[in-house]
């Protein structure tokens, strides 16, 4: 099963955190139905309960334990909510959020914590990395949901689609990635675009679009210089269209 690498999705996560306690949107505290505040800091202690299961192979753990607390905290605090839900880690992305409703007529309320969103992504990791591509699916679409332009969610789920050889779903899903880094905090921007031009270029040579995979691995390259992944999938383009006579 080919997921983003667990180092990434640490990286990422421990980014995620700390930018959504010190830098998060101007948006109304997380809160349950009751009107009482969810825990904040409870949440994100269980999500980083979670990663470290992951981390050690007990995926099975992870979804039955810390994240199975964490998105009944939340389901059951939104339940009954009239208002569309969104999870955001900047402001810019939380802005968008609210004029996506704003244009559709419809209430909204962007949390300014993405645990919830994050606990969806996790989930769904596990499963894939379990090899249920079903339900790793079934729950990254239920964290972009959440967070629909959210880069790092949809090149997972352009992994999974990957691996269900997908090809025009992933492609679809990696070019979506690619947009949505614009809204990633400043230093994941980088790293977000070159995973989904990575994505874009494993698809296309997939589909023997050698000359098209070759223009995202250099477009990976013109903004993080030295990517060696990039590097040594160009290599390998070259290799295939070398045989093939170009």
């Amino acid at each position: 099963m080919k997921t983003l690498g667990l180092a990434i999705v640490l990286f990422f996560l421990s980014i995620n955190l700390a930018y959504a306690q010190h830098a998060a949107p101007a948006a109304p505290r997380s809160e349950t139905s009751a009107g009482s505040p969810i825990d904040d800091a409870a949440q994100e202690q269980l999500l980083q309960q979670a990663m470290a299961q992951i981390k050690a192979g007990m995926n099975a753990d992870a979804i039955n334990g810390p994240l199975a607390q964490v998105i009944h905290t939340y389901e059951t605090a939104y339940a009954h909510s009239k208002r569309q839900v969104y999870c955001a880690e900047t402001l810019t992305e939380a802005l968008f959020y609210s004029g996506i409703a704003s244009s559709n007529h419809q209430g909204s309320v962007v949390l300014s914590k993405p645990d919830w969103a994050m606990a969806y992504y996790l989930r769904g990791y596990a499963y894939g990395s379990m090899g249920d591509l079903v339900h790793a699916e079934a729950s990254l679409k239920q964290a972009l949901a959440l967070s629909p332009s959210n880069s790092q969610f949809l090149s997972e789920l352009g992994n999974v689609y990957e691996n269900e050889k997908n090809w025009s779903s992933a492609l679809d899903t990696f070019q979506s990635a690619d947009g949505a880094a614009e809204f990633a905090p400043p230093e994941q921007k980088i790293t977000l675009r070159c995973h989904a031009l990575r994505g874009q270029g494993y698809v296309l040579v997939e589909l023997h679009k050698f000359d098209e995979a070759v223009q995202k691995y250099n477009a990976c390259l013109s903004i993080s210089p030295g990517d060696q992944r990039s590097i040594g999938e160009l290599d390998y383009v070259r290799g295939l269209q070398a045989k093939a006579g170009k």
